[in-house]
């Protein structure tokens, strides 16, 4: 990073799942990679609080948890309030929304599919009512912020044209995982038997429902299959219902099957290092950080067959139709049984997994931050009594970003 700046970073609206995960792991990176640079970060989990270690020049504030109404007063309201106060150079939200009128540079981060999506996936009243609301909100973010990061050129793709972003604000930079905390062995079984295991926050179109019958239905003509673990916290408690009413459909093979409900993240790394294959059947991503942990912990593994877990796995991983329980039990069976095939993908996993790393993506999300903070630089007013502060924010005519690989 070639300037000091002072960067604020809003992670008031990751709470879980791969928003969680992402700051938790590139926010410390980026306070070690730009040490002649300050990072404040505002929270409401105190969980995340928890994963940024201590930094000389990293500040960590936890906000009190509020509902849909709190969150829109404190981004368009208290956040560029704190932004000033700060004298902050550039304001980083790691979800969809942006100060209006903020006092520096605004980026944006869609990272929450559902925001986006077009698939009909049940949602309650109030979720459907609050998802078109920050539809439209994130619509605006992306024409006030200088640049709007996505995690995968696939989500850059269609979440930019679903708010009709233009491409040269587009940014794309791929998550990474710490390669050495997934690829230690299991210092003493978590379970007492063979196990497959699958990681996500459980909405819908992570598809457990069809992996438990794609399970069950694999089970019944392999005798000698292993367990079935599922991990991950209840954001959707009826298709969590959905789940447990599969498990008990599959009869004797119900007690084969477990779901664990949330694990802490510090705890996650040997659940994988014990399983026998990981399988990631969700068909709604815009990156899917499990995949990239079960590859680099040397799991042989299964997914759906999408263009981002194709953009993330290439030909390390098996593909499936996710919405075909046969199509997912055969590639199961494969991984599994085929003489060979575990070990093949186990090898080529480990080795797609190195290149993407946290110190990766943390350089080239300081690399944006410096583009930005050049431009606005470059278009600054004089100040002093009379004067704004800066110029209004705008992207230089025919200065076009290409996606950051």
């Amino acid at each position: 990073m070639g300037q000091s700046m002072r960067i604020m970073i809003d992670g008031s609206m990751c709470t879980a799942g791969g928003g969680f995960s992402f700051l938790a792991n590139v926010v410390p990176q980026m306070a070690r990679l730009a040490p002649e640079s300050r990072f404040r970060i505002l929270v409401r989990n105190p969980k995340l609080a928890e994963a940024m270690p201590a930094a000389d020049n990293l500040e960590v504030e936890v906000l009190p948890p509020t509902g849909i109404v709190g969150r829109m007063r404190f981004s368009y309201l208290e956040a560029p309030r704190l932004a000033r106060e700060w004298n902050a150079d550039l304001y980083y939200s790691a979800g969809e929304t942006v100060p209006l009128k903020a006092p520096c540079p605004t980026i944006a981060s869609f990272q929450n599919p559902n925001v986006f999506s077009k698939e009909e996936l049940h949602w309650p009243l109030y979720q459907k009512a609050r998802l078109a609301l920050l539809r439209a909100l994130s619509a605006v973010s992306a024409r006030c912020a200088e640049r709007v990061m996505f995690v995968s050129e696939d989500s850059a793709r269609w979440m930019g044209d679903s708010v009709g972003l233009p491409e040269e604000k587009r940014v794309a930079v791929q998550h990474g995982i710490d390669a050495e905390s997934f690829s230690q062995a299991a210092d003493a079984p978590l379970h007492p038997n063979p196990y497959i295991l699958s990681v996500s926050s459980i909405y819908r179109y992570k598809n457990y429902v069809r992996l438990i019958e794609a399970y069950t239905e694999l089970a019944q003509r392999r005798r000698e299959m292993p367990d079935l673990i599922i991990i991950g916290d209840k954001q959707d408690e009826k298709y969590s219902e959905e789940m447990y009413r599969a498990r008990d459909a599959a009869g004797a093979l119900s007690e084969k099957i477990h779901i664990l409900g949330e694990v802490p993240y510090s705890e996650i790394a040997p659940y994988y290092a014990g399983a026998s294959l990981f399988v990631f059947p969700s068909y709604l991503e815009t990156f899917g950080i499990p995949l990239l942990e079960a590859m680099g912990s040397g799991l042989p593994t299964v997914a759906a067959d999408t263009p981002i877990f194709r953009e993330v796995g290439g030909d390390a991983v098996l593909y499936a139709d996710p919405h075909s329980s046969a199509a997912l039990a055969k590639s199961m069976e494969q991984a599994l049984f085929s003489p060979g095939f575990a070990g093949a993908l186990a090898k080529l996993g480990r080795e797609r997994a190195r290149q993407f790393t946290w110190e990766r993506t943390a350089s080239k999300l300081l690399t944006v931050f410096d583009e930005v903070h050049a431009e606005q630089e470059a278009h600054a007013w004089p100040t002093g009594p009379g004067f704004l502060r800066a110029a209004p924010r705008m992207t230089p005519v025919g200065q076009s970003l290409r996606p950051i690989r």
